[in-house]
């Protein structure tokens, strides 16, 4: 395995630094501000050859159990993504929003050689602890990127190649880091673009499956630009309450329909057609054609209704009395009922105390973060910096 020295390491990385070695592209932008804060807000060194840190058994399980989501909807993903990349002698790893390996794909009889190299589960990427790596560098700019061999800031993974995608959920929040990662992998940095195309796709996959598990208790719009995929692979995710209120999206759905740029909001805003005649028998059954307010713009859709039979009622159109579409109200929310009141000061609580955490908090009420992620969105709950 091709090794460079510390000290050869450590001139690298000061070049770059001090602005004497400058890679062009918004990545060596990202690489640059990543190895000074390495170096000057968390003190680590760049000569280091030491491996991450990795939790002990009980911490992880205790991890997986709070993620268990999100496992969920990521294991099917994580093996065919595996399938693609095992040739090239890669690994997959899935990690949380802070940066803990809670699980991964390896063939068997290469196993020992990712362990060695720190590729495992419980280890931890975060940049505070390991400097410059793709998962740190996608929890800090929530964009992919492909680390490249000598672009990681510690010389203990100088040897390593890792293109990594972030992960969304429900509201935009970062779930977690997808990452393939390579112990040896050709030079040429070019050689990573086909991995970090496939990361990437893969990514969005892991989302959409979480989105529609995660919105079981709503209606689903499920859509595409092409009535051919709409079944098979529908690229547009809207959740809506039976307010008839969009209240999820995924990231192509917000890509596409500029208007959700503001949740909640009511789908005949977003859409030629009466709530009821969408979210009809019929609809849940067959397509509907749609055009978007905005452009006119044609969606082809089918309709998911909702799992829980409890809330199965239809969306319903709106009327001059719901705050959710009146141009003249500021919030987009319906009129709380005391229950919700009671319920909406206990989040607030649960949330100012965890300081805005949104697992912690989630600990402390006793759901799950998906779960309190709706709960925010229907209850029309904004944090301290976006009110």
């Amino acid at each position: 395995m091709p090794y460079v020295p510390s000290t050869r390491h450590i001139d690298r990385v000061r070049n770059v630094i001090d602005g004497r070695t400058v890679r062009p592209g918004i990545d060596g932008t990202r690489l640059a501000s990543s190895y000074r804060r390495s170096l000057e807000q968390y003190h680590l060194d760049p000569g280091a050859t030491v491996g991450p840190r990795v939790l002990t058994v009980p911490e992880l399980r205790d991890v997986q159990h709070r993620e268990e989501s999100f496992l969920r909807a990521s294991g099917q993903c994580l093996s065919r993504l595996h399938e693609m990349v095992r040739e090239a002698d890669y690994c997959v790893m899935l990690t949380d929003a802070h940066g803990v390996t809670i699980d991964y794909r390896v063939d068997r009889e290469r196993h020992h050689d990712f362990k060695r190299a720190g590729l495992y589960l419980g280890s931890c990427w975060s940049e505070s602890e390991e400097g410059t790596c793709g998962v740190a560098s996608v929890l800090l700019d929530a964009e992919p990127i492909t680390v490249h061999r000598t672009d990681h800031f510690r010389a203990a993974f100088t040897t390593l190649t890792c293109s990594a995608s972030p992960i969304f959920g429900l509201y935009g929040e970062l779930l977690g880091v997808l990452d393939a990662s390579a112990v040896q992998s050709p030079d040429e940095r070019e050689s990573q673009r086909l991995v970090n195309h496939i990361v990437r796709q893969s990514a969005l996959l892991i989302e959409d499956a979480y989105f529609l598990n995660a919105a079981s208790d709503c209606w689903v719009l499920l859509a595409h630009r092409n009535r051919h995929y709409v079944e098979a692979q529908p690229e547009i995710l809207i959740a809506v309450d039976a307010r008839g209120n969009a209240i999820a999206a995924n990231r192509r759905a917000r890509e596409c329909v500029p208007a959700l740029a503001q949740l909640p909001c009511h789908v005949t805003q977003l859409f030629d057609m009466p709530a009821e005649r969408l979210f009809d028998a019929k609809a849940a059954r067959g397509f509907v054609s749609l055009r978007l307010h905005d452009s006119g713009a044609p969606l082809f859709a089918r309709v998911r209704p909702p799992l829980l039979t409890h809330v199965a009622k239809p969306p319903r159109s709106a009327s001059r009395g719901d705050t959710a579409t009146s141009p003249t109200t500021q919030s987009a929310t319906p009129p709380l009922t005391d229950d919700d009141a009671l319920e909406r000061d206990r989040i607030l609580a649960a949330m100012n105390a965890a300081k805005w955490r949104a697992d912690a908090a989630a600990q402390a009420l006793g759901i799950s973060r998906a779960t309190l992620y709706r709960r925010i969105a229907r209850l029309g709950i904004k944090p301290p910096h976006k009110c």
